[in-house]
């Protein structure tokens, strides 16, 4: 049997003096590792605004990674550390933006122009334009799988388009004046919409029928929206707010104390639970998240609210997503919320935190917007617009110097 060579001391003395280098090596990787992560900033998402004078505005929002924590940070320097990058800015229509939105790789815009512009937001250019409403269109929104487009106007006509060929699929008439919004049920099967007629109609949206109408009183409702899981809607006037169930049962009303602007339903992950709360925007630039489990006949408590604009918040929208891989393996989900305002400022907050993360400046009085993925465009296309600019440049630079 062959005997094992004994290790002198200065063999073990090197070995272990190795390993220990090895080791400290490791660490120091992983630290700069963490600390790269901790000051690295990732583009997480679009926001794209229209407003009064007529502009479409679109920017791109970079972050670290303290923009994805779920309690309040310290200070405000990573509201100062991200940043946004102006993607483009231009007058889309010849009359104010009324109302945007979005599905999958489409833009589409309504404006007081009669008119919905149609963008492509993978090669970012406009692809054509509707007309068959013949007055300004005020609310449209996608069905969930992005096959139609529903949209209302002050004709008071609700329209079906689809997304393949944009053609009208249904001319639905019924209200007796201007659409004020509309909301499409969970499903994609059925959609509400709410009128200057003082009247709720429920659409079918595989007929393209009129199913029924509710009478709302003397008072004129402007907002109308469905949960997520479809069982339950909430209907908005100018100082009231009333919830009801599919059959249209009344669950809560309440009276508010300003003047009402957006209402929506959010789904909120936290502390491991789903919470729904009944988010709404007033005209003194606070948002409230209301919870829709404490709710009873006459009260729907506030469960917090966002404070940071001057003046009344026009329109806000929410956006979930999990961490960039840049910021390491998390699958926790975060909500971010864009809110613009006749103040001019687009705020984006982290829903989770309660907090704002970024504010852009913009010299416009804002009144829609809508959240995407950054993802949405193309690597190749914006390599090639790259490429194009460098090229111009240089043909630039070669002109001058003859």
């Amino acid at each position: 049997m062959a005997k094992r060579k004994a290790s002198r001391p200065e063999d073990v003395s090197k070995k272990h003096k190795s390993e220990l280098e090895t080791k400290e090596t490791k660490e120091e990787e992983a630290l700069v590792v963490k600390r790269a992560q901790s000051s690295a900033l990732a583009p997480i998402l679009r926001v794209i605004t229209g407003s009064y004078e007529h502009q479409l505005l679109c920017v791109s929002l970079s972050v670290d990674k303290q923009a994805f924590a779920h309690h309040k940070p310290g200070s405000d320097e990573t509201k100062a550390t991200n940043f946004f990058t102006p993607i483009f800015h231009f007058a889309s229509h010849t009359a104010s933006i009324r109302c945007v939105g979005n599905a999958k790789r489409y833009l589409v815009t309504g404006g007081n122009d009669e008119h919905i512009r149609l963008y492509d937001l993978q090669k970012r250019k406009e692809i054509g334009t509707l007309m068959h409403h013949e007055g300004s269109i005020t609310c449209m929104e996608f069905v969930k799988s992005g096959k139609w487009l529903v949209s209302g106007g002050e004709d008071g006509k609700v329209l079906i388009w689809r997304t393949q060929d944009w053609e009208v699929l249904a001319d639905m008439k019924g209200h007796k004046g201007p659409v004020n919004d509309i909301s499409i049920h969970p499903s994609g099967k059925i959609a509400l919409s709410v009128g200057r007629d003082r009247s709720l109609r429920l659409w079918n949206l595989m007929t393209g029928k009129n199913a029924s109408v509710l009478k709302m009183g003397h008072e004129e409702p402007i907002q109308v929206c469905w949960n997520a899981t479809g069982d339950k809607y909430v209907v908005g006037w100018q100082k009231k707010i009333s919830i009801y169930d599919m059959d249209s049962k009344p669950l809560s009303s309440i009276d508010l104390s300003s003047p009402l602007y957006r209402i929506r339903f959010l789904q909120l992950e936290e502390a491991g639970e789903t919470k729904e709360y009944l988010v709404t925007s007033d005209s003194t630039g606070s948002i409230s998240f209301r919870d829709t489990a404490a709710v009873t006949e006459d009260t729907i408590p506030v469960a917090f609210k966002l404070e940071a604009h001057t003046s009344r918040v026009k329109d806000f929208a929410f956006f979930t997503r999990s961490c960039p891989i840049l910021f390491g393996a998390d699958e926790s989900q975060t909500t971010f919320m864009s809110s613009v305002s006749s103040d001019g400022k687009i705020i984006i907050w982290n829903v989770n935190a309660h907090e704002p993360i970024a504010v852009y400046e913009t010299s416009e009085r804002l009144n829609c917007c809508t959240l995407i993925a950054e993802e949405v465009e193309k690597y190749e296309t914006v390599l090639q617009k790259v490429n194009k600019a460098e090229d111009t440049e240089d043909e630039s630079e070669f002109e001058n110097d003859d």
